[in-house]
């Protein structure tokens, strides 16, 4: 079948360079300063020896000599009374210390936030701050808008926030910036125990972990289970069965052959919301190595998506984009991320779907896509073991619970935790679950979709030549240059990251 889709090879993922960072030495508690305790003097009496005088006649003391002693007890009492009840400590002027004093003090962690408001972590946070009454954490959630441009002036100028939030793909710029995590929080063992694979090849570095998700990220297949219903069509599993279903859901008007009703949302990139990662995910799929664009594979993958809207038909630039069109129900499949759940139910509550895995090719093993931000620590942070403190917190079963509640009550569709053992319960949300039991076989590259990265960075250079190369499939031009254009492309971007050299292939995560 011409538009059958081609046979993956071997994936084999390079893990991102992150640039090693010395790490200070905690700062250190300044202790208390006490003063030496008041010297008592209290002497005993005077004793006469028996042989100077004896038998001698006592001597009466003078009124003269009594006062003076009386006042010296009553003086030597009240400061001996004083001394006891403040503590006995003067400080170097003579004024008292307080009777008790501690090693510790409260300090305040700033935490640049993005995408969940500030309702949605206040459990979070206030639990943390219960275990750690001197640690308060001063969440100011960002927007999105120049978010990589203003924390970059932010982490290179005098007030850096402690922590903050970064997609994993912008690591290559954000890498020196970083603190990588003490020994004494949270290990690289922790996090391929605790966590999903991908997490690990991300963030752990030479043994060295540089930060921590809370939730994790992918693509699902939505489709409207009242068309699937209509048309007798069961949930497709693999490509081929998307396309069958895609061809037997799709309506069009015989007086006009436009689309009234599309089967499934892909094939161009005008109209198809979050086609980067739909496409990475195929090309990963098919065995492409993404720092090496040179491939048949590429070719066939790029000329199989295209074929949604040039020969299936079943797509085509006319209709809402892909998310507006599903919840008008004029398209019956989309991909897309779990965060758009959201806004499908509120522009239509009485659409009927549901979100399934998304298509696999056959009698492989199945490989999925992933999107992940994460929390990390400022290397110019003053608190560095409060702050690594915090952020392993967060990386907590108990803390992902937290927020995957709150984010429940916030809007009823949250993301899959990142911690497995919290995703082991979050399964029980019907939407989150495709996205979680995805994880354990994701993989991902620099080509994620809507991380709001300024259009000079990373991903949207690459997206960019992905963008023409996929329009010049669509328009049928020569496919060897298209391929040839797509590789110089990719390889001068990532060159000039460092993520691809002439001896290593290119840093990806796979």
């Amino acid at each position: 079948m011409d538009n059958q889709f081609p046979k993956p090879g071997p994936i084999k993922p390079p893990v991102p360079p992150i640039s090693g960072s010395s790490q200070p030495a905690s700062n250190p508690i300044p202790a208390s300063t006490f003063g030496p305790p008041p010297i008592i003097s209290n002497p005993s009496p005077s004793l006469t020896p028996a042989s100077a005088k004896k038998f001698s006649k006592p001597q009466i003391p003078t009124i003269a000599i009594i006062i003076p002693i009386v006042l010296l007890v009553l003086v030597g009492g009240f400061f001996l009374i004083r001394s006891l009840t403040s503590g006995g400590s003067k400080t170097t002027d003579g004024q008292p210390l307080p009777a008790k004093t501690t090693n510790t003090k409260t300090i305040t962690i700033n935490y640049f936030g993005l995408w969940e408001p500030s309702q949605v972590m206040k459990p979070v946070i206030d639990a943390f701050e219960k275990q750690n009454p001197n640690i308060k954490v001063n969440y100011l959630p960002q927007s999105s808008q120049d978010y990589q441009e203003r924390l970059m002036t932010n982490l290179s100028g005098q007030t850096p926030p402690d922590v903050f939030r970064l997609h994993t793909t912008w690591l290559p710029l954000f890498a020196k910036y970083i603190l990588p995590a003490p020994a004494n929080t949270i290990s690289a063992t922790e996090i391929s125990t605790n966590f999903y694979p991908i997490v690990s090849k991300l963030l752990v570095s030479n043994g060295q972990v540089y930060g921590i998700p809370m939730t994790v990220e992918g693509l699902g297949l939505f489709v409207n289970t009242s068309m699937l219903a209509q048309k007798q069509t069961k949930n497709p599993k693999t490509w081929e069965d998307l396309v069958t279903a895609a061809k037997s859901l799709t309506e069009v008007d015989p007086a006009t052959s436009k689309i009234t009703r599309a089967g499934v949302a892909l094939g161009n990139t005008s109209n198809v919301d979050h086609w980067p990662d739909i496409v990475s995910l195929m090309l990963l799929q098919a065995g492409v190595k993404m720092n090496n664009m040179k491939s048949p594979e590429v070719q066939s993958t790029l000329d199989y998506y295209t074929k949604f809207v040039t020969k299936l038909k079943v797509w085509d630039e006319t209709l809402p984009p892909s998310i507006i069109a599903f919840a008008n129900e004029k398209v019956a499949m989309i991909l897309a991320p779990s965060w758009r759940a959201r806004e499908i139910k509120a522009m239509n509550p009485s659409l009927s779907w549901e979100v399934i895995p998304v298509p696999q090719l056959p009698d492989v093993e199945p490989l999925n896509w992933a999107s992940i931000w994460f929390e990390t620590v400022s290397k110019e942070t003053k608190y560095p073991q409060e702050s690594w403190k915090f952020v392993s917190f967060l990386a907590s079963a108990n803390a992902q619970q937290l927020l995957f509640d709150s984010a429940s009550t916030e809007r009823s569709f949250p993301q899959s935790p990142a911690n497995k053992v919290t995703a082991s319960n979050a399964v029980k949300n019907l939407v989150v679950a495709p996205f979680a039991t995805s994880m354990e076989t994701a993989s991902t590259f620099y080509t994620a979709s809507m991380t709001r990265d300024s259009k000079t960075a990373l991903n949207s250079r690459l997206i960019k030549y992905l963008e023409d190369a996929i329009n010049s499939f669509a328009l049928s031009q020569d496919g060897n240059k298209i391929i040839e254009t797509l590789d110089n492309g990719f390889n001068q971007v990532l060159s000039e990251y460092g993520l691809v050299t002439k001896t290593a292939p290119a840093t990806t995560s796979q």
